[in-house]
């Protein structure tokens, strides 16, 4: 009996009239049942082969005793509560039928004692399956807590009275342990300085006493050759395996000038391939895009995402796959230069800032790393390890406003290489770049006239997924517009110009209608998906807007709760007004509203006077948050702000496992990014998945 679905039973009646007649006497109070009938023992446990039954009543008059009953599921190791019935249910044969094992005894004479002990047993068995969904879920929630840990590069460690019962990676570099069998086991105070011991007991047992409320603090560490080295120490109350236990966090500080110079190096450095890390690379690029070129030199960014690499990490484990990238990362490298800064950018993506002579180098070198990626095979074990990679390629010029915008622009050549089907280039448009700076109204106006005409717009879709277990299918929406040559223009510059033209409310309700077409054919199709729209200011603030919304809602049939609007925080801060009135206006028909970009404008006070159902934190508070404590400061007050008002919280651009580790601790209830999956066309991404 599965989320409200019919009880099943096995009644042993001497006939099956009599079985029908038990079977009644449950409908009659309301029972949803199906039942099969056996009599003799050789039938019950043919019947046993094919059906487990959530329950067994057992009658007087049958063949099979009560007892060879017993004994038949007992051999089969079934745990299935039986419940007799008999012509008389004395006190007596009651206590013996429990201390038989049965749960409990009925009269035929009195139905109404059957249906309460059969309502006695459902109610424990939805319990059950209540606690068995909770403790599935608990375990999901572990085994993907583990895997962030795994590949975070935080020095973490879980202790279990005292002992270490796991370390990771970062944890064992730090005090020199080869093998995590040299570590499981052995006492946390044997990584303490031995004189600071007392003080490490002392903090412990205070820790204990008072909760995590001060769970922070400085102390000497010691490596198993004797050196030592200062720490912040941070211990948090968690579980493992069901157990609980107390997770160990621990940051190095030193006061050594070349421990210092080591540690600011590996501060750039990604720990997996040895390449520049995205901290530094976002460093270098801010430095290009600001500085002038050397007269002669071509600069760009070249991005690069390896194709199908979940399905490669899928099918041959971690330890497999992260010598995959390794090895694809020292190719990359040898094909630049030294004046090229190339970093891991993301999960499986890569960077370049490159400096070549000319626009025709730069897409050589594009389409040689194509070539060499394609025939690179990595042999590890029993596994042949062969991709492909797709690459955005993006000029850094006059246009370039900075290394953000730079950054989208070749992220989104990468994407349009990647689902136009991987292995292959593709360059940004400089269609916009190239007019951005212009006073020309007018001809804006024109071109973004002839762009709607011509309907040269498509829509990608991002997943949006749970941390928590809920598998509800949730998808981001996102414009794509395609300019006369069929380049793919960013949407964003695009968007922010039509809004100054007056074009912007046209276009968000070409998204909105193209939508709820898109939802009523998976309405057709029987899947239960719901999707989150971006409006402009000028659009939510039209009044007329939810009139017509709520005409294409009838119109395609959409699904009550299908729709998700997304406001900016900054559009909506300052059209409180016509913010507050649409917002009304959504959840009246039974549509959500969550405000975008949030925490930009740093107004918590803002929630308060707009009462929106999820709050999506900006994607720049979000990236590269495992190495800033600022950033994790104003995020983990987000989403406790968001908490505190019953509403979820959403982090966008989460594109790799060390800020999926840091978002994972404070609480976040929804993820998106191209950690997850990159926006594509098609739905296919699954949410019940295990995320690696």
């Amino acid at each position: 009996m599965i989320n409200g679905e019919k009880l099943q039973l096995l009644i042993i009646e001497e006939s099956e009239n009599e079985a029908e007649a038990l079977a009644n006497t449950l409908r009659n109070a309301g029972y949803s049942i199906r039942f099969i009938h056996a009599a003799d023992t050789e039938t019950i446990e043919s019947r046993l082969e094919t059906h487990r039954p959530d329950l067994v009543l057992c009658g007087e008059h049958a063949p099979a005793s009560l007892a060879a009953v017993c004994s038949i599921l007992e051999a089969r190791n079934m745990a299935i509560p039986v419940i007799a019935i008999a012509d008389e249910a004395s006190e007596t044969g009651v206590i013996a039928a429990r201390k038989a094992g049965i749960k409990t005894l009925v009269s035929y004479e009195q139905p109404e004692n059957l249906q309460l002990a059969v309502g006695a047993e459902v109610d424990t068995l939805l319990l059950r399956e209540q606690l068995a969904s909770l403790q599935a879920a608990l375990q999901e929630s572990e085994k993907r807590c583990h895997h962030l840990i795994e590949n975070s590069s935080d020095a973490i460690a879980y202790i279990h009275e005292g002992m270490h019962i796991y370390a990771n990676r970062p944890y064992m570099d730090l005090f020199g342990i080869k093998t995590r069998e040299d570590i499981c086991g052995t006492p946390v105070l044997d990584m303490i300085r031995p004189g600071a011991r007392d003080t490490f007991k002392d903090f412990l047992r205070s820790y204990r006493d008072s909760g995590d409320a001060d769970n922070k603090f400085r102390i000497d560490c010691i490596k198993p050759d004797g050196e030592t080295f200062g720490s912040l120490m941070e211990l948090t109350a968690t579980t493992m395996d069901g157990e609980p236990c107390t997770q160990v966090v621990i940051r190095p500080r030193t006061t050594s000038t070349e421990l210092e110079k080591k540690i600011d190096a590996l501060t750039r450095q990604d720990l997996l391939t040895g390449l520049s890390n995205r901290q530094h690379f976002m460093e270098k690029l801010e430095q290009s895009v600001n500085s002038r070129p050397v007269e002669g030199e071509q600069r760009a960014l070249i991005y690069i995402l390896i194709d199908n690499f979940k399905s490669i990490r899928e099918n041959t484990g971690i330890a497999a796959s992260d010598t995959a990238l390794r090895d694809l990362g020292k190719l990359i490298e040898m094909n630049c230069g030294a004046r090229d800064t190339v970093a891991r950018f993301g999960e499986y993506a890569f960077t370049i800032l490159l400096h070549a002579g000319s626009t025709e180098k730069i897409q050589a070198l594009g389409e040689k790393l194509l070539h060499d990626i394609a025939g690179h095979i990595t042999e590890i074990e029993h596994h042949n390890i062969t991709t492909t990679g797709s690459i955005g390629i993006c000029a850094i010029n006059e246009y370039s406003e900075n290394a953000q915008t730079v950054l989208s622009r070749a992220d989104l050549a990468c994407e349009v290489a990647r689902s136009s089907g991987g292995n292959r280039i593709h360059t940004h448009s400089t269609t916009v770049d190239e007019h951005i700076g212009q006073d020309h109204e007018h001809e804006w106006d024109d071109i973004i006239r002839k762009t709607i005409d011509e309907q040269r717009f498509y829509t990608v879709y991002q997943p949006i997924v749970s941390l928590h277990g809920d598998t509800r299918e949730r998808y981001e929406v996102l414009l794509r517009i395609v300019d006369e040559h069929g380049h793919v223009i960013l949407p964003g510059q695009f968007l922010n110009i039509a809004e100054k033209t007056g074009h912007s409310g046209e276009i968000d309700r070409w998204v909105i209608n193209t939508t709820f077409r898109r939802l009523a054919e998976l309405r057709d199709e029987d899947t239960d998906a719901s999707f989150f729209i971006k409006l402009s200011g000028p659009t939510f603030a039209d009044p007329a807007l939810p009139e017509w919304i709520e005409t294409k809602l009838r119109e395609y049939r959409v699904p009550r709760g299908a729709v998700v609007f997304e406001i900016r925080e900054k559009s909506a801060a300052n059209d409180m007004t016509n913010a507050r009135a649409f917002i009304s206006a959504m959840q009246r028909i039974d549509c959500k509203v969550a405000l975008e970009h949030y925490g930009c404008g740093d107004q918590p006070q803002l929630i308060k006077h707009l009462p929106v159902d999820l709050l999506k934190i900006d994607g720049s508070l979000i990236e590269g948050v495992a190495a800033s404590q600022e950033q994790q400061e104003r995020v983990k007050a987000i989403i406790s702000l968001a908490r505190e008002n019953n509403k979820l919280s959403i982090a966008e651009r989460v594109d790799d496992a060390a800020d999926l580790a840091v978002l994972w601790q404070y609480g976040i209830d929804l993820i998106q990014g191209n950690f997850v999956q990159e926006p594509d066309k098609e739905l296919e991404y699954n949410f019940e998945g295990e995320m690696v």
